[in-house]
């Protein structure tokens, strides 16, 4: 099936899907990749990105900082609530392909996130062991498994604690469907 070309109208638009696509990723990322995003979500290069991204600083809906040569973009409380409430507008199949794009960005470590886990018994001989993932804004993943047996609970725990990216990303691919988050 050939994929349907979608093409933002104007700067409204593209400031949108930059915080549609800011509030996805979640953490810092440099400027070079959100223009790449976008090109490559759109097919199109314009010159409307630089003075989207300085128009969204200067509303205050996104900050950003540079680090050692590269300027760093991150999207702030306001610009979270502008990418929430207009979220619908972008349209559906689009916003589809371009989350599988922003995917390929979605990195635990350097969004600074934390694995925590717990393993407490339950009634009778069994344990429950719950699995957690924080970053400075919050809880981003938590389960919890009820397992027979502690030695079972512990594999758990310690297969999360070396690996909590990979774990994360099975459990949303089972959530979701996207074979993308296995990559």
């Amino acid at each position: 099936m050939k994929k349907k070309n979608f093409k933002l109208k104007g700067t409204v638009d593209i400031k949108v899907f930059m915080l549609f696509l800011l509030e996805y990723i979640r953490h810092p990322i440099d400027k070079p990749t959100v223009i790449d995003i976008v090109c490559t979500c759109t097919e199109e290069l314009t010159m409307d990105y630089d003075k989207c991204l300085g128009e969204l600083a200067e509303s205050g809906h996104i900050i950003t900082d540079v680090v050692d040569g590269e300027e760093y973009i991150l999207i702030t409380d306001s610009g979270k609530m502008v990418a929430g409430e207009l979220f619908d507008t972008i349209d559906p199949e689009f916003r589809e392909r371009s989350l599988k794009e922003a995917i390929k960005h979605l990195s635990l470590e350097s969004r600074g996130a934390k694995a925590l886990t717990k393993i407490e018994p339950t009634e009778g001989t069994r344990f429950k062991v719950t699995l957690s993932l924080v970053d400075a804004e919050g809880e981003i993943f938590t389960a919890s498994f009820t397992v027979s047996s502690l030695s079972e609970a512990e594999k758990i725990r310690n297969h999360f604690s070396t690996n909590p990216e990979s774990v994360y990303r099975g459990v949303f691919f089972s959530a979701t469907g996207r074979f993308e988050y296995l990559a």
